[in-house]
């Protein structure tokens, strides 16, 4: 795989990369040399966010062998990047132009189509930058399921700083018609498995109703709870919101026992679901570009024309002083 990129390697370097193998998956590490923080993602399985840890403390969910790898990465989505739509498609089924496409059903409980095509995916590495801190890699999706008979490069760029990790999609329709198209991230936040102590706050106070397979039923909701920063406590979530902001951040944990605020901000995704599994050791904060079902109720949903291109942006930044 390395013998088809390019290196960019400065004699002053600042970042450097590390190459573990598990199982069939490699994982790459990237790390800041001048400071303690660095991530890793997974090329094999659609480009996974694996991990990101600054000063020894581990932000998200992190594989490190085959049968967490299994579990968390495979099994639960963690970190997964999801594309060509985020969330569920009802029964798997969709139409456009008169056309209906069968989209395969990998959650037999709801019989829906679940966050995409791509989570399995093997990504392409294209360049290292170990000057600048950016890691580049590719995904040609070349109509590979009958249920998505769609041609589209996707195009992601990692950047680590000392403090943030920012990730830029770029999405290419190189098809001969236009496409419906959604992406989105589902990183598990993980401090010290203290869910329940951390606070939580987002700009929104409007979230989709759903229904039994998960489904938006067209109703919109009202839910303010965490307008402002709010203990998590005991709470159950599972709510797609809508963001309501004048800035780029789209929610924020805080951890008072480790003087720690995460901030999530984006350019792109104006739709967060929000999850709190039921170990309760993490919850997972997943920007996306359109509400669950978007291929069929069109709310969020981009419709993109030939040879057009759409550019995305995620950062998860770092504040260890702000609390």
């Amino acid at each position: 795989m390395l013998q088809s990129i390019s290196v960019t390697n400065f004699m002053n370097k600042s970042f450097r990369l590390k190459i573990d193998s598990i199982g069939v998956h490699n994982i790459l590490h990237f790390s800041h040399l001048a400071h303690d923080i660095n991530f890793s993602i997974i090329p094999t399985l659609g480009c996974n966010l694996n991990g990101f840890c600054i000063k020894g403390q581990q932000i998200l969910e992190s594989a490190n062998d085959i049968n967490k790898i299994e579990k968390q990465s495979i099994k639960a989505f963690s970190g997964a990047q999801l594309f060509p739509f985020p969330n569920r498609i009802k029964n798997g089924k969709y139409s456009m132009k008169g056309q209906t496409y069968q989209l395969p059903i990998n959650e037999p409980l709801t019989n829906n189509s679940l966050h995409g095509l791509i989570y399995n995916k093997t990504f392409e590495l294209v360049s290292i930058d170990e000057y600048a801190g950016i890691i580049k890699l590719k995904y040609d999706y070349n109509r590979e399921n009958n249920g998505y008979p769609f041609h589209v490069l996707i195009e992601n760029s990692y950047q680590l700083s000392k403090n943030s990790l920012t990730i830029a999609t770029t999405i290419e329709n190189k098809s001969d018609h236009t496409i419906p198209v959604g992406h989105g991230w589902h990183p598990y936040f993980v401090v010290n498995n203290e869910i329940n102590d951390a606070y939580l706050q987002i700009p929104a106070t409007k979230y989709y109703l759903t229904g039994k397979q998960h489904i938006p039923t067209g109703e919109v909701a009202l839910d303010n709870s965490f307008l402002n920063a709010t203990k998590i406590g005991s709470i159950d979530i599972d709510k797609c919101f809508k963001i309501e902001s004048n800035n780029d951040i789209i929610a924020q944990l805080k951890y008072p026992n480790d003087d720690m605020t995460i901030s999530l901000l984006t350019n792109g995704y104006p739709y967060l679901q929000v999850y709190i599994p039921p170990h309760r050791n993490s919850i997972a904060l997943e920007p996306q570009t359109s509400i669950p079902d978007a291929f069929n109720n069109s709310i969020g949903c981009i419709y993109l024309e030939p040879n057009k291109s759409m550019d995305l942006k995620f950062q998860i930044k770092i504040d260890l002083e702000s609390w």
